[in-house]
Protein backbone atom coordinates (compact mmCIF):
# COMPACT_ATOMS: atom_id res chain seq x y z
CA UNK A 1 0.00 0.00 0.00
CA UNK A 2 1.00 3.20 -1.00
CA UNK A 3 2.05 5.91 2.44
CA UNK A 4 -0.61 8.40 0.39
CA UNK A 5 -2.92 8.49 -1.87
CA UNK A 6 -4.80 11.35 -4.24
CA UNK A 7 -7.05 10.12 -6.43
CA UNK A 8 -9.08 12.97 -8.84
CA UNK A 9 -12.35 11.91 -10.23
CA UNK A 10 -12.01 12.02 -14.07
CA UNK A 11 -14.86 14.82 -14.24
CA UNK A 12 -12.65 17.11 -11.98
CA UNK A 13 -10.19 17.71 -14.85
CA UNK A 14 -12.93 19.11 -17.26
CA UNK A 15 -12.60 22.83 -18.21
CA UNK A 16 -15.70 24.69 -16.27
CA UNK A 17 -16.68 27.86 -14.56
CA UNK A 18 -16.29 27.66 -11.11
CA UNK A 19 -16.68 29.65 -8.11
CA UNK A 20 -13.88 28.12 -5.59
CA UNK A 21 -12.94 28.64 -2.02
CA UNK A 22 -9.71 27.93 -0.80
CA UNK A 23 -9.81 26.94 3.30
CA UNK A 24 -6.41 27.22 5.05
CA UNK A 25 -7.05 25.50 8.42
CA UNK A 26 -4.26 25.42 10.53
CA UNK A 27 -5.30 24.63 14.31
CA UNK A 28 -7.84 26.80 15.57
CA UNK A 29 -7.02 29.62 12.90
CA UNK A 30 -9.12 29.51 8.94
CA UNK A 31 -7.97 31.11 6.27
CA UNK A 32 -10.37 31.20 3.09
CA UNK A 33 -9.47 32.48 -0.45
CA UNK A 34 -12.61 32.96 -3.25
CA UNK A 35 -11.67 32.38 -6.50
CA UNK A 36 -12.99 31.78 -10.20
CA UNK A 37 -11.85 29.89 -13.11
CA UNK A 38 -12.24 31.71 -16.75
CA UNK A 39 -9.71 33.70 -18.03
CA UNK A 40 -9.74 37.52 -19.45
CA UNK A 41 -7.01 36.96 -21.48
CA UNK A 42 -7.53 33.19 -23.03
CA UNK A 43 -10.62 31.32 -23.63
CA UNK A 44 -10.30 29.04 -21.23
CA UNK A 45 -11.51 28.03 -17.69
CA UNK A 46 -8.95 25.65 -15.76
CA UNK A 47 -10.07 23.15 -13.85
CA UNK A 48 -9.99 23.36 -10.20
CA UNK A 49 -7.01 21.13 -9.52
CA UNK A 50 -5.04 23.15 -12.00
CA UNK A 51 -5.70 26.46 -10.25
CA UNK A 52 -5.34 24.59 -6.78
CA UNK A 53 -1.97 23.85 -7.58
CA UNK A 54 -1.20 27.12 -9.69
CA UNK A 55 -2.25 28.87 -5.67
CA UNK A 56 0.30 26.53 -4.06
CA UNK A 57 3.21 26.90 -6.41
CA UNK A 58 6.54 27.72 -4.36
CA UNK A 59 7.95 29.59 -7.62
CA UNK A 60 8.41 33.35 -6.39
CA UNK A 61 8.00 34.53 -10.04
CA UNK A 62 4.47 32.89 -10.50
CA UNK A 63 1.46 35.33 -10.25
CA UNK A 64 -1.10 32.92 -9.52
CA UNK A 65 0.22 31.34 -6.21
CA UNK A 66 -1.92 34.07 -3.78
CA UNK A 67 -2.50 31.62 -1.78
CA UNK A 68 1.56 30.47 -1.04
CA UNK A 69 2.58 33.75 -1.02
CA UNK A 70 -0.16 34.85 1.89
CA UNK A 71 0.39 32.69 3.96
CA UNK A 72 4.61 33.34 3.63
CA UNK A 73 4.10 36.85 3.98
CA UNK A 74 0.89 37.80 6.13
CA UNK A 75 0.91 34.24 8.57
CA UNK A 76 4.59 33.56 9.08
CA UNK A 77 6.05 36.99 8.53
CA UNK A 78 8.12 36.37 5.40
CA UNK A 79 8.47 40.38 4.38
CA UNK A 80 10.92 39.67 1.44
CA UNK A 81 8.17 37.12 0.16
CA UNK A 82 6.07 39.90 -0.95
CA UNK A 83 7.79 40.68 -4.23
CA UNK A 84 7.50 38.56 -7.38
CA UNK A 85 11.25 37.17 -6.22
CA UNK A 86 12.32 33.40 -5.99
CA UNK A 87 10.80 32.19 -2.57
CA UNK A 88 14.27 31.70 -0.49
CA UNK A 89 14.68 28.04 1.05
CA UNK A 90 14.05 29.16 4.72
CA UNK A 91 11.00 30.72 2.99
CA UNK A 92 9.82 27.42 1.76
CA UNK A 93 10.80 25.17 4.61
CA UNK A 94 8.57 27.09 6.57
CA UNK A 95 5.67 27.37 4.53
CA UNK A 96 5.76 23.70 3.87
CA UNK A 97 6.00 23.21 7.40
CA UNK A 98 2.66 25.55 8.55
CA UNK A 99 1.03 23.36 5.62
CA UNK A 100 1.98 20.43 6.89
CA UNK A 101 0.61 20.83 10.26
CA UNK A 102 -2.85 21.92 9.24
CA UNK A 103 -5.24 21.02 5.83
CA UNK A 104 -6.06 22.71 2.63
CA UNK A 105 -9.80 22.11 1.48
CA UNK A 106 -10.86 23.45 -1.65
CA UNK A 107 -15.14 23.89 -2.06
CA UNK A 108 -15.81 24.08 -5.76
CA UNK A 109 -19.06 25.01 -7.03
CA UNK A 110 -19.84 24.86 -10.57
CA UNK A 111 -21.57 27.92 -12.28
CA UNK A 112 -21.64 26.54 -15.57
CA UNK A 113 -20.01 24.62 -17.83
CA UNK A 114 -17.21 25.24 -20.36
CA UNK A 115 -17.75 24.97 -24.01
CA UNK A 116 -14.48 24.64 -26.51
CA UNK A 117 -16.27 26.43 -29.14
CA UNK A 118 -17.55 29.72 -26.99
CA UNK A 119 -17.14 32.89 -28.75
CA UNK A 120 -14.49 35.41 -27.27
CA UNK A 121 -17.59 37.44 -26.28
CA UNK A 122 -19.53 34.81 -24.77
CA UNK A 123 -16.89 33.61 -22.65
CA UNK A 124 -16.04 36.93 -21.99
CA UNK A 125 -19.56 37.74 -20.57
CA UNK A 126 -19.97 34.58 -18.46
CA UNK A 127 -16.08 35.91 -17.33
CA UNK A 128 -17.77 39.01 -16.01
CA UNK A 129 -20.55 37.33 -14.80
CA UNK A 130 -18.27 34.92 -12.55
CA UNK A 131 -16.10 37.63 -11.59
CA UNK A 132 -18.72 39.77 -9.88
CA UNK A 133 -20.24 36.20 -8.38
CA UNK A 134 -17.00 36.36 -6.96
CA UNK A 135 -16.98 39.91 -5.19
CA UNK A 136 -20.44 38.72 -3.48
CA UNK A 137 -19.15 35.69 -2.01
CA UNK A 138 -15.57 38.00 -0.59
CA UNK A 139 -18.29 40.62 0.85
CA UNK A 140 -20.27 37.74 2.77
CA UNK A 141 -16.83 36.38 3.70
CA UNK A 142 -15.88 39.93 5.19
CA UNK A 143 -19.27 40.82 6.93
CA UNK A 144 -18.68 37.59 8.41
CA UNK A 145 -15.45 38.29 9.73
CA UNK A 146 -13.33 35.71 8.57
CA UNK A 147 -10.20 35.62 7.54
CA UNK A 148 -10.15 36.33 3.77
CA UNK A 149 -6.61 36.12 1.97
CA UNK A 150 -7.82 37.84 -1.40
CA UNK A 151 -5.67 41.17 -1.64
CA UNK A 152 -8.04 42.95 -4.22
CA UNK A 153 -11.64 42.93 -2.73
CA UNK A 154 -13.92 45.39 -4.92
CA UNK A 155 -17.56 45.89 -3.86
CA UNK A 156 -19.35 44.69 -6.05
CA UNK A 157 -21.80 46.42 -8.54
CA UNK A 158 -24.75 45.38 -10.47
CA UNK A 159 -27.29 42.78 -8.91
CA UNK A 160 -25.87 39.22 -7.83
CA UNK A 161 -25.91 37.10 -11.04
CA UNK A 162 -26.70 33.94 -9.17
CA UNK A 163 -28.94 34.27 -6.02
CA UNK A 164 -29.35 30.77 -5.12
CA UNK A 165 -25.32 29.97 -5.63
CA UNK A 166 -24.66 32.85 -3.00
CA UNK A 167 -27.45 32.02 -0.74
CA UNK A 168 -25.98 28.38 -0.87
CA UNK A 169 -22.50 29.25 -0.13
CA UNK A 170 -23.50 30.96 2.82
CA UNK A 171 -25.26 28.14 4.15
CA UNK A 172 -22.23 25.94 3.82
CA UNK A 173 -19.79 28.54 5.58
CA UNK A 174 -22.32 29.70 8.02
CA UNK A 175 -21.78 33.16 6.64
CA UNK A 176 -25.42 34.50 7.25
Amino acid sequence: MPDARIELPGAQLRRAYLLYVIEIRHGKQQYFYVGQTGDNHYVTARPAFRRLSGHLDDRGGSTENQVYRYIATSILGHEGAASKAFFTKAVKQDVEDFLVKGAVLMHIYKVKPFKPDVSRDDHLRIVRSITLMEKYVMIAFLEARRSLINKKILKPTGACPYPKLLSRIKSDFGLS
